[in-house]
C-alpha cells in the first residue's frame, strides 16, 4: 500500500494546533471536506460525519485490510474547542480522520497511464476488469460484494491514487443491516443477464474469506480506544457474527 496500514496509525488523534483547510476532491467537486495538518506534518481528511459513522468505517477498514484489500486507513480525531468551532461542529467532537491520499484525475496523465487501458468506472464485469492495468482494481468488485454482505446502505466509493492504485473509501454505511443477498450485486451476472463465472468466483471468494475471520479478528476489528465514547446506535458485534455465519453458509453452498 502507498500509505500506512490502519494498525500503524494512532488509535486517536487530538486536533489541538492543527492547520485546517477546506478541500474539494476531483470526484466530489460540489462537496467540501476538510483537511487537517498535524504538528508532525501529516495530513488527514475528514467529512465530519460523527463518531458512529467513523467507528463503522474503521471496523470495516480493519477487516478489509486484514483480508488484504486496498482500503483507506482511518482513525478517530477528537476535536479541540478551536477546531470544533472553526469546522462548525461545536457539539460533535469525535470524527473519522482519513490518511490523506492525493487523487488521480479522471483522464490519463501520460501515454503509459493505466487509465488508458480501460474506462474502469463504467465496467461492471469482472472479466473485463481483469484487463485493466490499475493496481488492485479487483478490490472494487470485492468492496461492492462486501457491501451486500456487510449490510451497507450503499457500496463504498472508490479512489485512484496518483500512484495508480485503487483504494476503497467511504465505507461508513456498513452494518446498517444484517447481510443481504450477495447474488443481487451487479457482479454476479454479466450485463446481458448471463452468469458471470469470474464474478461468481469472486463473490464466493469474498464470502469464504469473511467466513475464515477468527474471533480474535472480529474482536480486533471492534476494539474501541480508551477514553473515547462512541455513541453506538446499535451494536455492531452481533451483526458481525451474523455476517460471518451467512458468509460461511454461502461459501459452503458453492464448495
Amino acid at each position: 500500500m502507498p500509505f500506512p496500514s490502519i494498525e500503524e496509525l494512532p488509535a486517536t488523534l487530538d486536533s489541538t494546533g492543527w492547520r485546517w483547510e477546506p478541500y474539494k476532491t476531483p470526484s466530489f467537486p460540489s462537496y467540501t471536506f476538510w483537511t487537517g495538518t498535524d504538528s508532525a506534518g501529516r495530513t488527514w481528511l475528514t467529512k465530519l460525519t460523527g463518531d458512529f459513522y467513523a467507528y463503522r468505517e474503521i471496523v470495516f477498514a480493519r477487516i478489509a485490510q486484514r483480508m488484504g484489500w486496498s482500503c483507506q486507513s482511518s482513525t478517530l480525531v477528537v476535536l479541540d474547542d478551536r477546531s470544533a468551532d472553526l469546522l462548525g461542529v461545536p457539539d460533535a467532537r469525535v470524527h473519522a480522520a482519513h490518511w490523506f491520499l492525493a487523487e488521480h484525475g479522471r483522464t490519463s496523465c501520460s501515454r503509459d497511464c493505466p487509465l488508458a487501458s480501460c474506462n474502469w468506472r463504467s465496467i461492471d464485469d469482472v472479466d473485463e476488469l481483469k484487463g485493466c492495468k490499475v493496481s488492485r482494481i479487483l478490490d472494487w468488485p470485492r468492496s461492492e460484494i462486501a457491501a451486500a454482505l456487510f449490510g451497507g446502505n450503499e457500496p463504498p466509493d472508490r479512489l485512484l491514487t496518483t500512484s495508480h492504485e485503487f483504494v476503497i473509501i467511504d465505507s461508513e454505511q456498513m452494518f446498517s443491516s444484517g447481510p443481504t443477498d450477495v447474488t443481487e450485486t451487479r457482479w454476479w451476472n454479466r450485463r446481458d443477464g448471463a452468469a458471470s463465472r469470474a464474478g461468481r468466483e469472486l463473490t464466493i471468494e469474498v464470502c469464504r474469506r469473511v467466513s475464515q475471520l477468527s474471533n480474535d479478528d472480529l474482536a480486533d476489528a471492534l476494539a474501541k480506544p480508551q477514553g473515547v465514547e462512541i455513541n453506538e446506535l446499535w451494536p455492531i458485534g452481533p451483526r458481525l457474527k451474523e455476517i460471518r455465519r451467512f458468509a460461511d453458509s454461502f461459501a459452503a453452498k458453492y464448495r
